[in-house]
């Protein structure tokens, strides 16, 4: 689908006119027609400028390869390299679906009813052309059903890489805690305002609680509107919310705070036993508690460990 083609299907399916789609973007209506017609080539930049103007972003697509088969009692049929995802609602269409096994007659599906669906899903692996079984089933969906599904042997052993290779465990990175410093993004979706963040590959340690009356430097936190931030805080709960408001951006969270805060803070930490290291820095009259968090760390559940503190008291 080359670029001239997508920016006419992005505007017309946002209800955009060209000048509508022209001023949001930055871009002359004239550009903006010759773009449409092929006359010109945007760059990838511009693009993309359009496209997000219009509600879309520029993204990449899967290529799949196919290989057919051919077993006794079964004839040909078809096996891709990889899955894919269907979106919604073609996922869950209601279909004018013909027999592709038995040559019965043309039936109604819903691909809203589970059953239903998996009766598509036997027909199109076992009779479907790529195109048609690329255009309805839906990968996460095969391979929820995939147990269930009555097929061939022949044919259930062609299909078996794809299937383990979408069960594949993956690593992705977790929900960063109250919804701060979100960075979401799939193959299909993207939050916009929000860069990709690279994945971190799990590493297990051995749980570790120390309690250090030492000088601790990461920098003293940045102070918040009204100068809030750099009051001492008197309380377990106060420490917590503090940190669990950075965890978002840091791996180093600290907060000022009353040496009897801090040392029951790190008292409470200990307590829970999941292995993060308490730091205590003298600062004038109080102190500064920080944690670190390993690098390999499940981020969210650490925030629901603070967010546990916060509430508690």
């Amino acid at each position: 689908m080359d670029r001239a083609y997508l920016l006419e299907v992005a505007r017309r399916a946002s209800g955009l006119t060209q000048a509508e789609l022209a001023a949001r973007s930055g871009t002359s209506q004239a550009t903006m027609s010759a773009y449409e017609r092929g006359l010109k080539s945007p760059t990838l930049k511009v693009a993309a400028r359009i496209l997000e103007a219009a509600g879309y972003d520029l993204n990449l697509r899967r290529l799949i390869d196919w290989v057919e088969h051919e077993a006794p009692g079964v004839g040909h049929f078809w096996v891709p390299s990889t899955l894919w995802h269907v979106e919604t609602p073609d996922c869950f269409a209601v279909l004018e679906f013909a027999d592709l096994v038995g040559d019965g007659p043309v039936q109604q599906r819903d691909m809203h009813d589970r059953a239903q669906r998996k009766g598509v899903y036997e027909q199109l692996l076992q009779g479907g052309s790529p195109e048609e079984m690329i255009r309805w089933i839906d990968g996460p969906l095969l391979v929820d059903a995939w147990e269930e599904l009555e097929l061939p042997d022949a044919v259930r052993e062609a299909w078996k890489w794809p299937i383990v290779i979408a069960r594949g465990p993956t690593h992705p990175d977790t929900v960063r805690i109250l919804g701060r410093g979100d960075d979401s993004f799939t193959a299909e979706a993207w939050v916009r305002g929000h860069g990709a963040v690279p994945r971190r590959a799990p590493a297990p340690k051995e749980p570790r609680v120390r309690f250090i009356r030492t000088r601790f430097d990461p920098r003293p936190p940045e102070p918040t509107a009204g100068g809030d931030g750099m009051k001492p805080a008197a309380t377990v709960a106060e420490i917590a919310e503090r940190f669990a408001t950075q965890l978002a951006t840091s791996r180093h969270p600290s907060a000022p705070a009353t040496w009897n805060a801090g040392v029951a803070f790190a008292r409470r930490w200990a307590d829970l036993g999941k292995g993060h290291t308490v730091v205590l820095a003298p600062s004038g009259p109080g102190c500064v508690v920080g944690v670190t968090v390993e690098p390999y760390d499940d981020r969210l559940e650490v925030g629901l460990q603070l967010i546990t503190l916060w509430r508690s008291d």
